[in-house]
């Protein structure tokens, strides 16, 4: 973070009063979690191309079971490279820095309960229709590279748009409908 400073500062981030208002801080994060998703999709499933998997994004495959620590194990190269989906907001807006940590500290627990492993009563998946959570995470950590599709970090809507959860909204259906078993 004191690294990026000066550069955040270059492009417009505030750390002075007065402080920036409720609503100005909540959109300002919604469009950071609208804007990362979007570029996360896209740098993600590149990532799962055969030779950037291979060499890169194996690493935080490693666990096909994921649990919270996982979120952020990751090779150095696939860590600056999705990094970027986590800036890119914050670098068009030119945030106060209360609402540049705000968001780090959102987007960071956000990324954690995805690989828990636990889908909780209080999930937000539970509450918002397009927020992926663990179970949809989860069902990208446990098929093979090319295959597994779901690679949104927060809301489901580009892999939806795509078709990219196809399997998953399959195997979603029938477990719903009994027709297998619960895991």
């Amino acid at each position: 973070m004191m690294a990026s400073y000066p550069v955040f500062r270059a492009m417009g981030m505030r750390s002075s009063f007065p402080l920036p208002s409720w609503k100005e801080v909540s959109a300002q994060i919604l469009f950071y979690f609208i804007i990362e998703d979007f570029v996360f999709y896209w740098g993600h499933r590149i990532l799962h191309s055969k030779w950037l998997y291979k060499n890169v994004h194996s690493v935080h495959h490693e666990y096909a079971t994921p649990f919270g620590l996982t979120s952020e194990y990751a090779h150095p190269a696939e860590i600056l490279f999705l990094g970027f989906a986590t800036i890119v907001g914050p670098a068009l807006t030119g945030p106060h820095l209360i609402t540049l940590w705000l968001w780090m500290v959102l987007r960071v627990l956000e990324t954690v309960e995805a690989h828990c492993g636990y889908h909780f009563p209080w999930s937000l998946s539970n509450f918002l229709p397009l927020y992926g959570g663990a179970d949809f995470h989860d069902y990208h950590h446990r098929l093979l590279y090319t295959k597994s599709g779901n690679y949104s970090s927060t809301f489901v809507y580009m892999d939806w748009i795509f078709g990219t959860d196809k399997g998953y909204r399959r195997l979603k259906t029938l477990k719903e409908n009994g027709d297998m078993k619960q895991t």
